[in-house]
């Protein structure tokens, strides 16, 4: 929509340009100066009831506050190794339906681990390994 918005305001102001150029050159400076006022207050009101929509069109991305300890992880950690000296064995199993993605809010504390998603198929913890054949 936006392009199409753009490209029509610009014929608009194109068409307008040129309309005032052709009455400055036939003397008719008064007329001109009354067109270019009537002109740009329609466009300058076009102009605002695109913002406008668009402002309240536009949708916000995923909420999401990470405050760090150890780990902190505000989305998904499938198969994963979190952790000092943590090890991750063999491919991690498939996501579920519906899984993770959604908003999250995580906070650690001092050597903690935290995930506001899935930790599917993960590690986690001081020397952890999981191991998946």
């Amino acid at each position: 929509m936006a392009r199409w918005v753009s490209g029509v305001c610009a014929v608009a102001a194109l068409l307008v340009a040129a309309g005032l150029a052709v009455m400055l050159v036939m003397g008719r400076l008064n007329a001109a100066s009354q067109v270019a006022g009537v002109a740009g207050t329609v466009l300058s009101a076009a102009g605002l009831v695109v913002s406008v929509v668009a402002f309240f069109r536009t949708t916000p991305g995923p909420a999401r506050r990470v405050r760090g300890g150890s780990v902190a992880v505000a989305g998904d950690a499938n198969g994963a190794a979190l952790g000092e000296d943590s090890h991750v064995v063999g491919l991690a199993s498939a996501r579920g339906p519906g899984a993770g993605g959604g908003q999250a809010d995580v906070e650690s504390g001092p050597n903690g681990i935290a995930v506001g998603g899935d930790a599917n198929d993960a590690a986690l913890g001081k020397r952890a390994k999981r191991t998946r054949s």
